[in-house]
Parts: structure tokens; C-alpha cells; sequence
């Protein structure tokens, strides 16, 4: 009887360790974390004839996103914007006025008048002194980042485009997009040497950034991949037509075209009436078609002196 008793005691446990012993690989199939003595050491290699103990349960490193590989340097976005328009803003007038200018070529130093306020600001009923005329070259803060980028307290800036609506007190308007940002300052306006962005022909709808780099603003037609070199020779784009830009054949609005000397190259142009006469200087336009027309340069008695007769390759 007492042998019996043993026996029966010695199933019981055999039959505890093979349900512990299944429990245990259930585990490991329904993905229980590993202990962290094995996750934070490389599988071991198998010797001959031994299976690889831990090689299933390895965490590899994290791997970078393509958006973190692609994180731009701040040292080189410094860079680009030093060599900008955006670094070297000031302006003056005739009378030796820059205030207004201020508004865009140096937001951090304009200084509103009572007119000029946004309608919430009327809300403290105070009352402005109209601002100086004049800002000093030396105090002069052209287009630092923090005009298109939020800037937190640990003076982060912020990747996402906003526009500083109201410099003194910090004050952030929304964007929806780049060219939303863009056009806070470069939208039409009738003042000389300021041409009107229009946005037409095959390039409408795009976002400025899509052709002008953000931070140096250069652009060029090959920037977004659209127009690379074709092996077939295309009209116009020879040798005899290197010192031509693309707007001035590919203009669908209408303007003026002509050389302009100081660069060296063929451009549009805007004409301004002003109270000295009419005022003339090259704008690149933004409204453009892909088919040309050879006699917008070339017709008879051209002021250029140009040939009216044009081959085709």
C-alpha cells in the first residue's frame, strides 16, 4: 500500500513539471518579453550541433527614420541664410525714411503706428507716438529665423513655418503653408523696385519653396527635379543662349524683356511710374508657359540689333 502511495505521489509531481514545462513554452510563443539579461547582450554564436540560445529574442538597435537621416545642420542652414537677401535687408529711402521698409526687411525693428496696429491690440485702448522715421544701419536686424520660425525658451527653433505678427510682445500668426509665409511680405504692392508676384501659367498652385531654397532663396529651374538636361537640343537652349534666363522666353504675362547690364543677363523687366518719370528694373517673372516664341527678341528692327531670322536645329 505504501508503495502504491509513493508511486502515485511520484505521477503527480512528474505531472506538475510537465505542466510548468508547458507553460514555459507557451510563454515563449506568445511573445512574453525576454529578461533583460538577454536582450541587452548579442546572441552567442552555436557551437557545432547546438542550437543558438537567445538568437529569437535579440532587440536590434532602433534603426534612424529617413527624417532624422535627412535632420538639416543648423551650421548649414546659418551658412545659406548669411548668403541671402534675407541677411542684408537695409533699406532706406529717398528721404532718408525706413520705418514702413521695416515692416518687411526687418519686422523686429518696425514700429507701428496707431493706424498700422492689428485690431487686437485696441482692445488696451492706449494710445502710440508715431514712430521714428529712421532706423540706424548698426540697429538694423534684417530677417533673423525667428521671423518665420517660433523660437521656445530654450531657444529652440521650431522647424514649422509661423509668421512674428507682432514682434514686441512675440506674438505668432499661423500659416498654412510656405508661400502663405512668403507672401506676408512679398505680396503686390505699388511701390518702386518691388515687383508683383504672379503666380501662373504651368507653375501655378506651387509653393515658393518649391523652386527657391528656404534659407538662401536662389532659384533655379532644375531645383525640384522638373527640367533636367535633355539630350535632345531644344531651341534656345544653345550656347549662343547661355547668359538667358528661362523667364525671359518663357514669360506668360506679358513683360518687358531686356538685358540687364549690371548682371549680364537677359531678363523681364517692370516699369513704374514715379514722380521722377518712369522707373525700370528686372524682376524675374513667376508666370510662365513651357512653349516660346523666338520673336519676342528676334523681330525686325529690334533695339538689341538682334537677327530677325531664326533657325531651327
Amino acid at each position: 500500500m505504501m508503495r502504491k502511495k509513493n508511486k502515485f505521489q511520484v505521477c503527480l509531481i512528474a505531472l506538475g513539471l510537465c505542466f510548468l514545462l508547458s507553460c514555459g513554452v507557451a510563454a515563449c510563443q506568445t511573445g512574453v518579453e525576454p529578461p533583460a539579461s538577454v536582450t541587452a547582450t548579442e546572441p552567442q554564436a552555436a557551437q557545432p550541433g547546438q542550437q543558438t540560445q537567445g538568437a529569437s529574442q535579440a532587440i536590434p538597435a532602433t534603426p534612424t527614420t529617413a527624417q532624422e537621416d535627412a535632420r538639416p545642420d543648423p551650421a548649414v542652414i546659418e551658412a545659406a541664410w548669411q548668403s541671402s537677401p534675407h541677411a542684408d535687408a537695409f533699406v532706406q529711402d529717398a528721404e532718408g525714411r525706413n520705418n514702413s521698409c521695416a515692416r518687411c526687411h526687418a519686422p523686429i525693428n518696425w514700429m507701428p503706428t496707431m493706424d498700422e496696429l492689428p485690431e487686437s491690440c485696441f482692445a488696451c485702448k492706449f494710445e502710440l507716438e508715431d514712430p521714428p522715421q529712421y532706423i540706424p544701419e548698426t540697429d538694423w536686424t534684417n530677417i533673423p529665423c525667428n521671423v518665420c520660425h517660433e523660437v521656445d525658451k530654450k531657444k529652440n527653433i521650431q522647424p514649422e513655418v509661423a509668421w512674428l505678427e507682432i514682434a514686441p510682445l512675440g506674438e505668432y500668426a499661423q500659416v498654412a503653408s510656405p508661400t502663405e509665409l512668403c507672401l506676408k511680405c512679398h505680396a503686390p504692392v505699388d511701390i518702386p523696385q518691388h515687383g508683383n508676384v504672379e503666380l501662373g501659367g504651368v507653375h501655378a498652385g506651387y509653393e515658393c519653396t518649391k523652386c527657391h531654397s528656404a534659407h538662401d532663396t536662389t532659384a533655379s529651374c532644375g531645383t525640384a527635379g522638373c527640367h533636367v538636361e535633355s539630350t535632345t537640343l531644344i531651341v534656345g537652349h544653345d550656347a549662343d543662349h547661355q547668359k538667358i534666363s528661362c523667364v525671359a522666353c518663357h514669360d506668360a504675362s506679358g513683360m518687358e524683356v531686356g538685358l540687364d547690364e549690371e548682371k549680364g543677363l537677359w531678363t523681364t523687366f517692370v516699369s513704374r511710374s514715379t514722380a521722377a518719370g518712369t522707373e525700370k528694373f528686372s524682376f524675374s517673372s513667376h508666370n510662365t508657359v513651357l512653349k516660346a516664341s523666338c520673336d519676342r527678341c528676334h523681330f525686325t528692327n529690334n533695339p538689341w540689333g538682334l537677327s530677325d531670322q531664326v533657325g531651327t536645329p
